[in-house]
């Protein structure tokens, strides 16, 4: 068992010095295409009008809406909820986290666009850290067009490691 748990120690300390990544699949749409984000309600579409980076860009109007579920993730080794939007004046509307326990949190953002440039929305200090998120999504334009791209939920680097490592160790303790 010493031996399981000096492999655990190995590859939480290479872990750490990991990169972070997205557990957002298609993050900013360069597919050309939503999958597997989907549309929560209305119509939103994906476009090479606008792109804060890349080609494509999701582009939304009025109540369109789009959400993507992913695999449980503790909420509390969430480092960085991020997209970025390009609106032309007005405010845009609220966004939502999903949770493993069938509740939602949904917050307002009331300072989306106010000129022509991108702007970079971090969210981070909404989420629930005493849960598991499970989705994200975002709704509301106003009259629109809003353009949302390079969208980012990252956990720390070496998260999942150290909670591996923490089951090994528990399961040792109960022989």
């Amino acid at each position: 068992m010493f031996h399981k748990v000096a492999l655990a120690v190995i590859v939480c300390a290479c872990a750490g010095t990991a990169i972070a990544q997205n557990v957002l699949v298609n993050p900013g749409f360069e597919t050309g295409a939503h999958s597997p984000w989907f549309a929560d309600s209305g119509s939103p579409f994906v476009t090479n009008t606008e792109a804060h980076s890349g080609l494509f860009s999701n582009a939304g109007f009025s109540g369109d809406s789009i959400r993507q579920n992913f695999a449980p993730i503790p909420a509390a080794t969430i480092t960085e909820v991020s997209l970025w939007v390009k609106r032309l004046g007005g405010a845009f509307d609220q966004y939502s986290f999903y949770y493993d326990d069938n509740t939602t949190g949904t917050f307002l953002i009331n300072d989306i666009g106010g000129g022509d440039d991108w702007k970079q929305h971090i969210l981070t200090s909404n989420l629930d850290l005493g849960k598991n998120l499970t989705g994200f999504s975002i709704f509301g334009t106003t009259n629109g067009p809003a353009y949302m791209d390079d969208f980012i939920i990252t956990p720390a680097p070496g998260a999942a490691s150290l909670l591996a490592l923490g089951g090994i160790i528990a399961g040792r303790r109960r022989r």
